[in-house]
């Protein structure tokens, strides 16, 4: 039953509908609504009629089963790598290849290793230093002066094999660390591997690139651990600095004086070589420091920022 009258087979453009509450006929519209008085007209909608059968709906069709894929050649390339069966050790060995901690580790012992050494090869030029003022005046043994050239020729060949090896492996542990602290900031590596070595191994330009990497790593791992101040290298790095600058100073010094073949040139070489060792257990001493700071920051969390206050999460609704 309808309220209103509708003829089925009628053309679209004929369809009509008469309005119950003020009678009048209106062609059938969108809106559903009475064109002068605004009453909702109800349309006439067929039902199957009672007690006749239910609508057949057909099965669904199940496809069988083929078993899981087979893949002949291999696993195939186009999807994700098969790094679910992967074992959980793998994990901390491969976080343990990129980190650099234990290549610093080693080069800060290597480090204070040829700082003793060089220490030792000062003391051997400073006995030679002194036989040579004793020879001014006594005729000196030579048993003594054999004992003092072999125990100089030995301090020197051990703190020159020493120091080699600590800056082979300072080297390579330097180049890691400073892409490593790149990493740690969530940024990529300014400078190549190559560039850093570049400015580590270039002669005459690693005074001053030595200074600038090891500059850059303090800077990004204080970063990474106090973001609210403005990154700024710690007084231990520049003082590294300094006495690397001024070791390669002395050393040119020495080699230029020990071109001269008078006695008094033979004094002063002997005298800067003291220098010279002094200084380059300085620079050892100071570089081990340095390393196993940047073990220390590389092993710290990062702190949370002073006057920040970590807000209490929202109460979920329940």
């Amino acid at each position: 039953m309808s309220v209103g009258s509708f003829s089925p087979f009628a053309p679209p453009a004929a369809r009509t509908v008469v309005c119950p509450r003020c009678g009048v006929r209106q062609a059938e519209s969108g809106r559903h609504r009475c064109v002068r008085c605004g009453l909702r007209l109800r349309r006439w909608v067929a039902h199957p009629p009672p007690g006749g059968p239910p609508p057949v709906v057909p099965p669904a069709v199940v496809p069988p089963y083929t078993g899981p894929p087979a893949y002949r050649s291999g696993h195939p390339r186009w999807a994700f790598p098969p790094v679910v069966w992967q074992d959980a050790e793998q994990v901390p060995e491969q976080r343990r290849r990129t980190n650099p901690a234990g290549a610093l580790r080693a080069a800060a012992w290597l480090a204070a290793a040829s700082s003793v050494v060089c220490l030792v090869a000062a003391a051997a030029e400073t006995w030679r230093f002194a036989l040579m003022l004793e020879g001014r005046t006594k005729v000196l043994p030579g048993a003594t002066v054999w004992s003092s050239d072999v125990f100089v020729a030995a301090a020197g060949a051990g703190a020159a094999a020493v120091t080699t090896a600590a800056l082979v492996v300072g080297v390579v542990a330097v180049a890691r660390t400073h892409a490593a602290a790149a990493r740690r900031l969530g940024a990529a590596p300014s400078r190549s591997t190559v560039a850093v070595l570049a400015r580590l191994l270039v002669p005459v330009w690693n005074l001053y690139g030595a200074g600038q990497i090891v500059t850059e790593i303090d800077r990004m791992l204080t970063a990474h651990h106090r973001p609210d101040r403005r990154p700024r290298a710690s007084r231990l790095t520049v003082c590294w600095w300094i006495s690397w600058l001024g070791s390669a100073v002395l050393t040119l010094i020495a080699l230029g004086r020990g071109l001269g073949g008078s006695l008094q040139a033979i004094a002063d070489t002997v005298q800067l070589h003291i220098a010279v060792d002094l200084a380059g257990a300085v620079v050892a001493g100071l570089g081990a420091a340095m390393l196993l700071r940047f073990v220390r920051l590389l092993r710290r969390r990062a702190a949370i920022p002073d006057g920040w206050v970590v807000q209490e999460p929202a109460p979920t609704r329940g």
